[in-house]
């Protein structure tokens, strides 16, 4: 079973090596690694371009402009060829058996089956506030990027993402767990997730940074909803309206209104909540590992 990994980067040379070869060292052999770059400025495509000609399992199938991270990563999913996707940023890692996780939660299914498999991650920094979670906490598994495994009949409805977007995440979650005809949820950390001040969703914002970083990541809800070619179930939409609503509420400062309003789980109320009033972000910063991966996600 062919599996291609798709990774856009931008000015990632400090990392883009350690990942790279955390994926040569993969215990499942049959992969692709597709990459493109956001218009780095650094030595990102010299690197990755050297481990290319060191291993053909690794190209570089954009580069030289910056497009967004969202274009980025449909251009190296419209490149590839596995008969499973995955994402990884290029300052991740992938423990060893992480794709023979992938491919064994995947084996014997058909390519053109729309299956989802749902795995978690483990965070890892230097700041150790944000170090050796595992994530989401539970029985259950997260809806990231990085730790989503798609078969390519379900890719080829996910993709492309709408390219306004700033990030991949919210998409591509909600959208395949909403088309797929199977979704598997495996307990296995098949992705290390870097946390640093760096990283496109940061934790170390001041809140008003916070409030419109998230209202543009947030936006994917009503990407979603706004969508015809996805032809969402009912069920789903009424969730991203719920969330959307959730999100106008929490934009606004509304903290009493995420609290009571929205028809969702209180978990979801909560973390609305929690970035919704300077107060309640200096505590959710503060108590950020204790707090964090309880939305089931």
């Amino acid at each position: 079973m062919k599996i291609s990994i798709l990774s856009a980067v931008y000015n990632e040379q400090q990392h883009v090596e350690e990942m790279i070869a955390s994926v040569r060292s993969q215990l499942h052999p049959d992969w692709e690694l597709l990459f493109v770059d956001d218009g780095s400025t650094d030595r990102t495509v010299e690197l990755i371009t050297a481990a290319a000609v060191a291993d053909p399992r690794i190209q570089v199938v954009g580069q030289g402009r910056k497009i967004g991270k969202a274009r980025a990563f449909n251009l190296a999913y419209a490149a590839s060829t596995g008969a499973v996707v995955v994402l990884l940023a290029g300052d991740d890692i992938m423990p060893v058996d992480s794709l023979r996780h992938r491919a064994e939660a995947l084996g014997g299914t058909p390519a053109e089956e729309r299956v989802v498999a749902f795995f978690k991650l483990r965070t890892f920094s230097e700041n150790p506030r944000w170090d050796g979670m595992v994530l989401p906490r539970g029985d259950s598994a997260s809806r990231s990027g990085g730790s989503i495994t798609m078969t390519r009949g379900l890719a080829d409805l996910v993709f492309p993402i709408d390219e306004s977007l700033r990030s991949e995440d919210i998409w591509l979650g909600h959208a395949a767990e909403a088309l797929a005809s199977r979704v598997i949820s495996l307990p296995h950390v098949v992705l290390h997730y870097r946390m640093h001040e760096g990283n496109s969703n940061q934790r170390a914002e001041s809140f008003t940074q916070l409030n419109e970083s998230t209202r543009r990541r947030h936006q994917a809800y009503q990407a979603l909803l706004a969508s015809a070619r996805l032809n969402l179930p009912e069920a789903s939409r009424q969730l991203l309206k719920q969330l959307w609503w959730a999100e106008e509420l929490r934009y606004n400062g509304q903290t009493l209104r995420v609290l009571f309003g929205p028809d969702l789980p209180l978990i979801d109320r909560m973390a609305m909540a929690s970035m919704s009033d300077p107060t309640l972000y200096r505590i959710r910063s503060r108590y950020f590992k204790l707090l964090s991966g309880r939305r089931n996600r």
